[in-house]
């Protein structure tokens, strides 16, 4: 092809026509940046296409893992009112005016359970994906301001759970210096150990020491409780709004 225009523009040289040879040369040149305009658009397009693929494949993977959270959060909801509710019905039984030290280390010693629930793992592969790689700025701006928000949110609970997780183990270490715990780690409940132990319990004592328990409990549940909700709505929303935006 090279050679094809080359030729020509020789004839047109060798037969005087100077005119008609810079017409030539000058729609060469314009074919030329045609053709490298043209080259140029498809490899945008090829580029775009590849960074749509790789969209789309991020945003299938972050609908799974806010799915997932959603469905723990779930679940993490019910076994926290649940225990809520159990702690509220101790507060009530440990309130009446006929509570006595038997209705104390019965609760104590039998159905107190001192594992806390209020620890959870967000599923945010994705989004950390997304973060150390930099194509979170490839994403819509609407996408990029959710999920940050998201991620702020999950942190801020975290961290504030971990604080109360914390005073609630410091209690709990205090409480089991002198009673012990029906848990694993601890000496079997009907134990003539704690036969011995719980026999010597004071009313007053004992009511102080698992009231302190119980209330730390509940306000570590209550705040985690109200948290999830919160963070349960944001994720549906942000679900609702990608699968409208992906339809």
């Amino acid at each position: 092809m090279i050679k094809f225009f080359r030729k020509i523009r020789q004839n047109l040289l060798s037969e005087g026509k100077v005119g008609k040879y810079l017409k030539y040369a000058v729609g060469e040149i314009v074919l030329v940046v045609i053709g490298i305009l043209i080259a140029i658009q498809v490899n945008n397009l090829n580029d775009l296409r590849k960074t749509n693929i790789q969209k789309n494949l991020l945003i299938e993977s972050l609908i799974t893992d806010l799915k997932m959270d959603t469905t723990m959060l779930g679940q993490s909801l019910k076994i926290l009112k649940e225990d809520s509710a159990q702690n509220l019905g101790f507060i009530q039984r440990m309130s009446k005016s006929n509570t006595t030290i038997d209705t104390l280390i019965q609760i104590a010693r039998f159905e107190f359970n001192p594992k806390l629930q209020v620890n959870f793992t967000f599923n945010d592969n994705t989004f950390q994906s997304l973060m150390s790689t930099g194509n979170l700025n490839n994403m819509d701006r609407w996408v990029q301001e959710n999920i940050l928000t998201l991620n702020e949110i999950h942190k801020t609970y975290i961290s504030r759970t971990n604080l109360n997780a914390s005073a609630y183990v410091d209690q709990v270490i205090a409480y089991a210096r002198i009673y012990p715990l029906s848990d694993y780690g601890n000496i079997f409940p009907n134990s003539k150990l704690a036969d011995a132990i719980w026999k010597k319990a004071q009313y007053e004592e004992l009511g102080v020491s698992l009231n302190s328990l119980i209330s730390i409990r509940n306000v570590t549940n209550l705040y985690a409780i109200d948290q999830i909700n919160k963070i349960q709505q944001k994720t549906k929303e942000i679900l609702k709004r990608i699968n409208d935006k992906t339809k």
